[in-house]
């Protein structure tokens, strides 16, 4: 009784072979598939009839070819593309013909495991030039295979005029297709690069784009040169082919969160000026301050000495930053000093006197180091609410150590907190304790032990 357009958009629900095998239901249900939206997974195929594990590659040549369109959603990553260029240009043909909306294709090669595999790796088929005439995609997921060339694709128009979000997982895409990339894609508003091969420099002129996610990269330079929308920037493991990968930020008036950022791994720079362990005693001038951060992300040593010193050079550059994550870490070369001298003759830091009310210290190993920076946060953040120290599964080997991390958490009750009321959880596996230190008389500990 339910009419044919419920009825096709329930069909477009199934999985694809169920959703065919409508057609044998009735007279009125032969035509409902081929009316509605496809919606196409290839793992729906995997299985023959005689439940048999198969490839599904036929199977998906031949509903591209039957369907009508238009194509809602397509995801491509279990074929084999044994015919080679051939089917795959002909299937990224009915895709831009039969208007695609949502595609996800992965070529079959294994998944590498780093950016350097990816270089290594010289059997990443090209995609045919073919996919740059879907001019429908909102929404573009390409892995394992290599970008089409732009060379002498048309300059001047909008490929993907409705293009919100585009990612790249363990392929390869050079600067010029990745600038044509942005340039004819108007309205773009995420880009993720996940351990993929890419250009030496990525510079991004996007005035859409909303999050760039540059996950495990190798990449020499990145700089953010016209992205007026640009909110989110979230970098992990990246790093240039032989030196630190350079972070240029210079046209985003709307970042709002940037991390993680490694003094081991990036060069900073804000506009013309290079940030380094200079800044970390002087007051950080106009042209090298970003004043539109509010949560900034950042791994360091904290018993690195350049590593702590180029902590308050970040926080100079970011001086509204409402919430910071800093990830301990144990890499460098400890100089064996807690920095406790540094931590107390360290001039006043705008975002932690006066902005800063979230701290969470991920991978938090109880080192003198650590606490140091912990009582210089104590004495100098005024507007500080939550102080969250999560500690990781082994890093203590005894239950003593952890009674050490609590005494020397007790002690800091002895401290004169700048912030009224500020709440400290100490969080990890099979710990439940929480301090409040409004008030050295008012310090309720929870015991974490029993």
């Amino acid at each position: 009784a339910l009419p044919d357009v419920l009825l096709r958009d329930v069909v477009s629900r199934l999985p694809v072979r169920d959703a065919a095998r409508t057609a044998v239901l009735a007279s009125r249900w032969r035509g409902l598939w081929r009316a509605a939206p496809l919606v196409l997974r290839d793992d729906d195929l995997l299985l023959a009839s005689d439940g048999e594990r198969a490839r599904p590659d036929a199977a998906v040549g031949r509903i591209l070819a039957d369907h009508p369109g238009p194509f809602r959603d397509v995801h491509i990553s279990h074929c084999s593309l044994t015919s080679g260029e051939r089917e795959l240009g002909d299937w990224a043909r009915l895709l831009a013909a039969k208007g695609v909306q949502d595609l996800v294709f992965l070529d079959n090669p294994p998944l590498p495991r780093c950016a350097a595999d990816i270089t290594r790796c010289a059997s990443l088929r090209r995609l045919p030039a073919d996919i740059l005439r879907c001019a429908s995609l909102r929404r573009l997921f390409l892995g394992t295979c290599t970008f089409p060339d732009t060379a002498s694709a048309p300059r001047g128009a909008d490929v993907f005029p409705h293009l919100k979000e585009f990612s790249m997982l363990s392929g390869r895409m050079s600067e010029h297709d990745l600038n044509y990339m942005l340039a004819c894609s108007p309205e773009l508003e995420t880009l993720a690069l996940i351990i993929s091969s890419m250009t030496k420099r990525i510079h991004l002129r996007a005035q859409s784009l909303k999050c760039m996610l540059l996950w495990v990269g190798v990449v020499d330079e990145l700089a953010v040169v016209d992205a007026p929308h640009l909110e989110r920037l979230i970098l992990w493991k990246t790093i240039g082919q032989r030196q630190r990968m350079v972070l240029k930020i210079d046209g985003a008036p709307e970042l709002r969160v940037i991390g993680r950022l490694d003094p081991r791994l990036h060069q900073l720079q804000i506009g013309n000026t290079i940030i380094n362990v200079l800044l970390a005693q002087t007051k950080a001038s106009p042209n090298c301050i970003v004043p539109s951060v509010k949560i900034l992300a950042l791994e360091l040593n904290f018993g690195v000495s350049k590593d702590v010193n180029m902590l308050t050079s970040f926080l100079r550059c970011f001086p509204n930053v409402e919430t910071l994550h800093i990830v301990s870490s144990k890499d460098g070369e400890a100089t064996g000093r807690h920095h406790a001298k540094f931590w107390q003759e360290v001039d006043p830091i705008k975002c932690v006197k006066s902005h800063i009310n979230k701290i969470i210290i991920h991978e938090f190993q109880g080192e003198q180091s650590e606490f140091a920076f912990v009582k210089f946060i104590a004495k100098r953040a005024r507007k500080l609410q939550t102080l969250v120290l999560v500690l990781t599964e082994g890093t203590f080997a005894s239950v003593g150590e952890l009674y050490e991390v609590n005494s020397q958490l007790r002690a800091l009750t002895r401290c004169s907190w700048a912030a009224e009321g500020c709440e400290v959880l100490l969080v990890g596996p099979k710990l439940d304790c929480t301090w409040n230190f409004a008030r050295a008389s008012d310090l309720s500990v929870k015991d974490p032990f029993w």
